[in-house]
């Protein structure tokens, strides 16, 4: 459903932006032993938001190496979702949308018309390191996401380069994905037609590529910094197949509900930047960053994030933070199409109500709290707020109160 994409639309661009990770990793392992430096890690993460979703994730991955050289991972996860999402239609629709589970459309805490989904989703992805020179490591992953209205096949490959004194890192990678899109029984809806006509296809595709540059710097023995820049170029089917919105008057009265429309190519950049530093004499970190997102759509968004991790008795981490997010609207994004009389004859070339593409500013504030339940495993807390004001939307401004919960344990 609509709630999953957000998870599994970030896969290529955490595959770009992680490339030469396990490679830098392997770097400061043992290299003089090849059967003691694999290790096997498993978590489960746990995260809700009353009244809206729930996330259930298992996760495993084991890494080690294949020579002095040469470095692999293979990691799994399974993850069950479950919760509500806004259709996109007015809060007093009464039109029936099938989810991945079925359900028609109600409300929900003052907001728009929601629907009911239940996915699952199982991903597998590899990746192989190796060091060609003492200052040069390449990567190449890959990946599979599968689940009940959504596949998604893709990789990348990245380079480092360190400078001499390894107090700058250059990178560069590229990455893309080829995905499936449609609704739980394989079809796509004819976009902007009515839910009663019952214009269907088959599966929609969609191609990604992603390019990204980045930069590293140790600053001095406390301080790091890094910045990335990706362009990302999707072609194909963007429309969302359970999203619609309301053909209604000035006054809200609805006459009708039809699918949304998307342009069928996006061109996004991203600036990415994070400085961490270590504070002298307590040893605690605060770390910033900030985030820059512009694309074709016009959904142009700033991101500032700042935290402060300081640890208790050395088995406790508590990190207080705090992330400011606004984004613009959409081109094409609509609250509703206007009409007086109901009729088809005026649609616009492209249009949708979908919230995640309205003007909308998020505040979030909480704490991190990390129990160290040995050398290699830990359980983390957090706890946060979130409020969202949305600029014109069919849901109203919200609060949400959300816990997540994170058991990670490594075996040597």
């Amino acid at each position: 459903m609509a709630a999953t994409k957000n998870l599994k639309q970030q896969l290529t661009l955490a595959a770009g932006a992680l490339l030469g990770h396990e490679a830098a990793l392997s770097a400061e392992k043992d290299n003089t032993s090849l059967y003691n430096s694999w290790t096997v890690d498993v978590g489960y993460l746990y995260y809700t938001e009353p009244d809206k979703i729930t996330v259930d994730t298992y996760m495993a991955m084991i890494d080690g190496n294949l020579s002095d050289k040469d470095t692999v991972s293979l990691g799994l996860v399974f993850d069950t979702l479950t919760g509500s999402t806004p259709t996109g239609a007015l809060p007093d629709s009464t039109t029936a949308i099938t989810g991945v589970s079925g359900g028609s459309a109600g409300t929900v805490g003052g907001g728009g018309a929601t629907s009911p989904f239940d996915d699952t989703r199982l991903a597998v992805d590899a990746s192989w390191g190796h060091e060609w020179q003492r200052l040069i490591r390449s990567n190449a992953s890959a990946y599979v996401s599968v689940e009940g209205d959504y596949t998604a096949v893709g990789g990348g490959l990245g380079i480092e380069k360190d400078t001499a004194d390894k107090a700058y890192t250059f990178t560069a990678a590229i990455g893309g994905s080829v995905d499936k899109v449609s609704r739980s029984d394989e079809r796509t809806p004819a976009p902007l037609t009515k839910l009663d006509d019952g214009i269907y296809y088959g599966k929609g595709d969609k191609n990604t590529y992603d390019v990204l540059f980045g930069l590293s710097k140790v600053i001095n023995r406390r301080t790091a910094a890094m910045v990335n820049i990706t362009h990302s170029r999707s072609l194909g089917y963007h429309t969302d197949p359970y999203k619609i919105i309301s053909l209604a008057d000035a006054d809200d009265i609805e006459f009708t509900t039809l699918f949304e429309k998307r342009p069928d190519e996006r061109e996004r950049y991203v600036l990415y930047s994070k400085i961490v530093h270590e504070l002298p004499k307590s040893g605690d970190h605060l770390d910033f960053s900030y985030r820059y997102h512009t694309d074709s759509w016009d959904v142009n968004s700033h991101t500032v994030e700042l935290g402060y991790s300081f640890d208790v008795r050395v088995k406790h981490l508590f990190k207080p933070f705090g992330r400011i997010y606004h984004q613009q609207a959409a081109n094409f994004y609509q609250r509703t199409i206007l009409s007086d009389d109901g009729e088809l004859d005026k649609l616009p070339e492209y249009a949708s109500s979908d919230p995640r593409l309205a003007d909308m500013l998020s505040i979030t504030a909480g704490v991190k709290y990390q129990y160290r339940t040995s050398a290699t495993g830990s359980v983390d807390f957090r706890l946060a707020y979130i409020h969202r004001q949305y600029g014109s939307a069919v849901v109203g401004d919200d609060g949400t109160l959300f816990f997540t919960v994170d058991l990670g344990k490594g075996f040597d």
